[in-house]
C-alpha cells in the first residue's frame, strides 16, 4: 500500500439510498416513519444533498458518487438529481439485492446495501481506489486526506461505538453473540469483538476483493436465515463480526467521525467536536440537517462556501457543540408536531 498522501481522483467518498415501495417499507425509527413513505424518503434527500454539499465545499476535488435504486426525485420543488450534478455528483443507479427475506426485520430492513454499492465498485473501478461510505446524515467539515489516509497502514476502518458491553443488545444482536459468529467464522485472541458502527465504511478495492468471501457469506446466512451469520440484519452487524474476524487489518477513525446525539433526552455532543472531520447527526435528520438544507436552498445551492461559514452554518442549525434557545424551541414545536402526525 501506498505510504504518500492519496489523490482526491483516486479516492471516493460515497453514500446509498434505497427508496422502498410501500409495500417493501419497514421502520427507520430516526426519519419518523417507514421506509416506503414518500416523506420519509424526502428527509433522506435533503440529507444526501446537505452531505455531498458539505463535502464538496471542503474537498473542491473530491470524486462523489451516489449509489440509489431509483433516480432522485423532485424535493421541495427542486430536481434532487440537478442539485447533485451541481455539486459533481456522480449518480449510479444499483438496484439493491441485499435484501432480507420479508418479515425478517421491522425496521432498517435495506440496510445491507452497502454489499450492493461495493459489488458495482469492485466490477468498474482500478483496484487502488480507496472508498468511504458514509450514511447520508454525515457532515463533512474538512479535508479527507486524513480519512483516505488510513488505508497507508491498514485495509479497513470503521467508527468504533463506545460503552458497548458484551450484553448490550443492537438492532436484535449482542455484541456477545456477534463476538460468538465472529469465531465461528474464523476470529481469534481474547478480546471480544469492537462494536462497529454503519456510519462509516472505508476500504480499497483491492482490500474488498481480497476479502469479499468473508462478507458474501455472512450474507448469504442472513438472507436465507440459516448458518452462523442468519442473525445479522443490519450492516452495523456484519461491520463488526467482520472487523473482528480481520483483527489487525483494521483501523479505527474515531480520531475523525462521531456518532454525535443532539436529541432531548439524550445528548452526547461536546466542546471540540465541532473541530472533528465528520459529524454523524442522526437525531438531526428532519431537524437540523433540514434547516442546513433549507440554508442552501436559500442560496440557490451554493457551488463554494468559505469552511468558516460552513462550519459555523452546520454548528447553528445542528446544535454541535451547544444548541442555542432558538434551535431548542424550534425543534420543540416541530417534535411536537411529529408526535401529531403533522411533520414529517
Amino acid at each position: 500500500m501506498s505510504q504518500s498522501m492519496p489523490r482526491p481522483g483516486n479516492t471516493l467518498l460515497a453514500t446509498g439510498f434505497v427508496a422502498d415501495l410501500p409495500e417493501e417499507g419497514t421502520t427507520f425509527p430516526s426519519a419518523g416513519g417507514n421506509s416506503g413513505d414518500p416523506r420519509v424518503q424526502a428527509v433522506y434527500w435533503r440529507c444526501i444533498v446537505a452531505l455531498f454539499a458539505s463535502a464538496r465545499f471542503t474537498n473542491p476535488e473530491q470524486r462523489l458518487a451516489l449509489f440509489s435504486n431509483v433516480s432522485p426525485p423532485v424535493v421541495d420543488g427542486h430536481d434532487i438529481g440537478a442539485v447533485l450534478t451541481r455539486y459533481g455528483v456522480e449518480l449510479r443507479r444499483v438496484p439493491l439485492t441485499a435484501r432480507l427475506a420479508p418479515g425478517a426485520t421491522s425496521a432498517w430492513g435495506n440496510v445491507l446495501y452497502f454489499h450492493d454499492i461495493m459489488t458495482d465498485l469492485a466490477q468498474r473501478e482500478d483496484s487502488e481506489l480507496r472508498i468511504a461510505v458514509l450514511d447520508s446524515d454525515v457532515l463533512v467539515t474538512g479535508s479527507l486526506q486524513p480519512l483516505f489516509a488510513l488505508l497507508d497502514t491498514c485495509e479497513f476502518a470503521g467508527y468504533v461505538v463506545g460503552q458497548t458491553g458484551p450484553g448490550d443488545v443492537v438492532n436484535g444482536l449482542s455484541i456477545g453473540e456477534m463476538d460468538n459468529i465472529a469465531r465461528a467464522l474464523g476470529a481469534k485472541g481474547d478480546d471480544v469483538a469492537e462494536h462497529f458502527g454503519g456510519e462509516l465504511f472505508l476500504t480499497s478495492v483491492s482490500a474488498w476483493k481480497a476479502h469479499r468471501a468473508l462478507f458474501d457469506g455472512m450474507l448469504r446466512d442472513a438472507m436465507a436465515g440459516a448458518g452462523p451469520a442468519s442473525g445479522i440484519i443490519t450492516e452495523e452487524h456484519i461491520f463488526t463480526i467482520a472487523f473482528a474476524v480481520l483483527r489487525g487489518k483494521v483501523a479505527s477513525a474515531n480520531h475523525l467521525i462521531k456518532r454525535i446525539w443532539t436529541s432531548p433526552r439524550y445528548n452526547t455532543a461536546v466542546p471540540g467536536d465541532e473541530y472533528l472531520l465528520m459529524w454523524h447527526l442522526p437525531a438531526e435528520k428532519r431537524y437540523g440537517l433540514r434547516d442546513f438544507y433549507r440554508a442552501l436552498r436559500r442560496q440557490c445551492f451554493p457551488r463554494n462556501m468559505d469552511g468558516a461559514a460552513l462550519r459555523t452554518l452546520a454548528m447553528t442549525c445542528c446544535g454541535v457543540p451547544n444548541k442555542g434557545l432558538g434551535k431548542v424551541l424550534h425543534d420543540g414545536l416541530r417534535q411536537g408536531a411529529a408526535k401529531a402526525g403533522l411533520y414529517k
